[in-house]
């Protein structure tokens, strides 16, 4: 499984070793997978990893304040920030807005982006490793973890857990995660041999971090084919394929506000990978979107739906208090943080502050 495994992993996977070691020859796919910003959207958020969480809680809240000149600066840039991720249409050739993507209810991941994660995994065939490199990785919150798993197993059509975990270690921010990443591309090839092929596939937004102006180890990181050569030179070994799909998007929202973005697996971000993976058959627009459908059952909001059309949509919702007064929940992950006199938080009890 490669370094980093927590306990409760290693205890669900006894005495299995990596697939390609007991073949010659055979193809080997590894997945490292992110999860904020990946399977949810996140909104980058100055001064704390955590992004703020598109769910249908803190788009309700945003979208039931009705005069920003009474709240204070940064609460006006979270409701402007939170409301033109709403509202921005995906593009691409992907009709709708990132609102498609809202997470409901206490899970803090979309049904339309797991389905995608789904055509995805299938995509890579069976001899593939899905490695969990988010922070959620963390032993404190394996439960949360498990229910991922149930989820994403329920949009496959059969059991799933993930393979293993990166090293766990505190991550600040992009260049950790990378190095995460590398260190563990670096034992998972030592396990096999030299004639195998590695493809690996990276899904992250880093941190909602663009790739530019930082490094790892060393390398200057200008883009993907950085984070892409770096990983292959830590396998250490050729026959080693690598494509990173970030998942990061950036706009002005108005002068002087610019937002950052966990984007999540846009259409055409699975085609990048899906095309990664089975070169010339990528996963259509259509496929993608029947595939939701079918298998999600949910409801989704309209893009540009009204604070009414929204509110009707989910009844557990509780009721936004005047003004302001309760927003915001944030992921990174599947956490709530007290912002002291800005913004209380409205999440479960065992959320707590950014690390």
């Amino acid at each position: 499984f490669g370094p980093g495994l927590p306990a409760w992993a290693s205890d669900r996977f006894p005495g299995r070793s990596h697939l390609a070691a007991a073949m010659v020859g055979s193809s080997e796919t590894v997945i490292y997978l992110d999860i904020d910003g990946v399977l949810n959207v996140g909104i980058g958020d100055n001064g704390c990893t955590a992004p703020l969480l598109l769910d249908d809680r803190n788009y309700k809240m945003a979208a039931g304040a009705k005069d920003l000149s009474l709240m204070a600066r940064q609460e006006q840039d979270y409701v402007e920030k939170l409301l033109s991720v709403a509202n921005r249409a995906i593009g691409e050739g992907e009709p709708g807005t990132f609102l498609d993507y809202v997470c409901r209810g206490k899970e803090h991941y979309s049904d339309m982006l797991l389905a995608r994660l789904a055509a995805i995994i299938r995509s890579a065939g069976d001899k593939t490793n899905v490695i969990l490199a988010s922070n959620w990785r963390k032993e404190k919150y394996r439960s949360k973890v498990k229910r991922l798993e149930k989820s994403i197993a329920k949009h496959l059509g059969g059991e799933f857990e993930f393979d293993g975990t990166t090293d766990i270690v505190d991550e600040k921010g992009a260049s950790d995660r990378l190095r995460c990443i590398g260190d563990h591309v670096a034992d998972f090839c030592a396990g096999t041999r030299p004639s195998d092929l590695v493809r690996v596939l990276v899904l992250d937004d880093f941190f909602v971090t663009a790739l530019s102006g930082w490094s790892c180890n060393g390398t200057k990181i200008r883009g993907e084919a950085d984070v892409e050569s770096y990983l292959k030179r830590c396998a250490k070994r050729p026959g080693v394929d690598v494509k990173l799909v970030h998942c990061y998007s950036e706009w002005e929202v108005r002068e002087g506000l610019r937002v950052e973005v966990g984007a999540g697996l846009t259409s055409e971000r699975v085609r990048e990978a899906t095309g990664f993976l089975e070169p010339g058959n990528c996963v259509s627009e259509d496929d993608l979107q029947s595939n939701a459908t079918a298998t999600t059952g949910r409801t989704t909001y309209k893009s540009g739906a009204t604070w009414a059309e929204v509110c009707s949509s989910s009844s557990k919702v509780a009721t936004p208090r005047s003004r302001f007064s309760t927003i915001l929940a944030f992921a990174s992950p599947m956490r709530a943080l007290s912002r002291a006199k800005i913004v209380p938080a409205m999440m479960a009890e065992d959320d707590s502050a950014c690390e």
